[in-house]
Order: structure tokens, then C-alpha cells, then sequence
């Protein structure tokens, strides 16, 4: 056989070897996967937060298929419902993954009307129309309440947003409010629910022991 056909045959021979290799087949991780995943709702500030967090390269979208307007579905079903959960190296065994956004609905308020104070286990914010929110260590949630079209009754929606990622509360209420605001949309709702942005947004008084 000639050299070239022996370098011939090597190439043929690794293009068989790899066929499939690093295809399309192959989960986006780090800053791709938070890029691609929950329907864009991490802004690039977000993202550039999460590069700080240990386990940021490894992270990618939990396998499933989840959506917006899925979980709108079932939400007017009165069923609970993720519209995003990514993994890291160290999630496998657990079910909220090392990130996710989760609505559920006519839960509880997330805390008493005439509260007027933040604790330290959790900051309290009161929002126009009747909004909460509340933010803790690995999460943040949103309620809000939205009136559905040709129904009597008002649905009251939970957000919930929890990671493992290192991200301030604002980073954690943009992407939460951005993903309600998907919601919102897509339940219809007819009341006005405006979510604020989060830099202007300031928690009722800390608790003094």
C-alpha cells in the first residue's frame, strides 16, 4: 500500500472510530445551559454572577421536558409545576437539582398581610397590587394573584426559585420575575401585575432581637 493510501485509510479509520463523538447529542454546560435554559430567562448578569459558584462548568439542563407553557397548563389544573431544573456533579440524587423555577398554585401567602417586618431567616418585601416576595439563603419566591379569564374565581400564583449557585438577591428576583412575567402572559391573567425591577425593591425593617 502507498503512504498515501496508509494515511488514507488512518483518516477513514478515526472518522469511524469518533463517528458521534461530541455531537449535537451532547448536553450544553456552564454558561451555554443557563443560556439555553428556562426559555432565556437568565440575563447576562445573572450569568456572570453564577461564574463564581464552584460547580458553575458542570451545570446543564436536567433531563425532561419542562416548559412555560406546560406548567401555565398546570396551573389552571390546580397542579404544581417546574418550568426549570438544571443539574451539577453533585445533584444526581436530588429532585430540585442545583437549580430550579417551580409555580404552584393557591398556596398560603408567603407571609401574614399585616406583617411589617424582615427576620433573619428570610427578607419580606410588600410589592404594588397586592405582590410578595421573599428572599432567603439558595432561593427567592414571588405571590401574586391573576384573575383568568371566564373563571369566578382568582388563581393565586407561587413562584419559587431555589439554587445552589452564589447570586445576590437581586440576580435571584430578576430571574424570577422574568420568568413570572412568562406566566403571567401565558395564564392571560386580566388584573395588573407588574413585577419592579429588583434594584429599587426594598424589604420591610429587620427584625431586632
Amino acid at each position: 500500500m502507498t503512504r498515501s493510501g496508509v494515511i488514507t485509510l488512518g483518516m477513514a479509520l478515526v472518522a469511524l472510530a469518533c463517528a458521534g463523538c461530541g455531537g449535537g447529542d451532547a448536553k450544553p454546560h456552564g454558561e451555554a445551559a443557563l443560556k439555553s435554559a428556562c426559555e432565556g430567562v437568565f440575563d447576562p448578569g445573572t450569568i456572570n454572577e453564577a461564574r463564581k459558584s464552584e460547580d458553575f462548568d458542570s451545570l446543564h439542563v436536567a433531563s425532561g421536558p419542562r416548559s412555560h407553557a406546560a406548567a401555565a397548563k398546570s396551573l389552571t389544573k390546580r397542579h404544581a409545576a417546574y418550568v426549570c431544573l438544571l443539574d451539577d456533579e453533585d445533584s444526581s440524587k436530588s429532585e430540585a437539582g442545583a437549580l430550579s423555577i417551580k409555580f404552584s398554585p393557591n398556596q398560603a401567602r408567603l407571609f401574614p398581610e399585616d406583617e411589617t417586618r424582615s427576620y433573619s431567616s428570610f427578607k419580606a418585601y410588600k410589592l404594588a397590587n397586592g405582590i410578595q416576595a421573599i428572599t432567603e439563603s439558595g432561593g427567592a419566591d414571588v405571590y401574586f394573584r391573576c384573575d383568568l379569564p371566564d373563571r369566578l374565581r382568582p388563581l393565586y400564583v407561587t413562584g419559587a426559585f431555589q439554587s445552589d449557585l452564589e447570586l445576590s438577591s437581586q440576580a435571584k428576583f430578576r430571574t424570577l420575575f422574568q420568568s413570572s412575567r412568562k406566566m403571567v402572559t401565558l395564564l392571560k391573567c386580566e388584573n395588573n401585575i407588574k413585577f419592579p425591577d429588583p434594584a429599587t425593591m426594598r424589604p420591610l425593617p429587620l427584625q431586632k432581637d
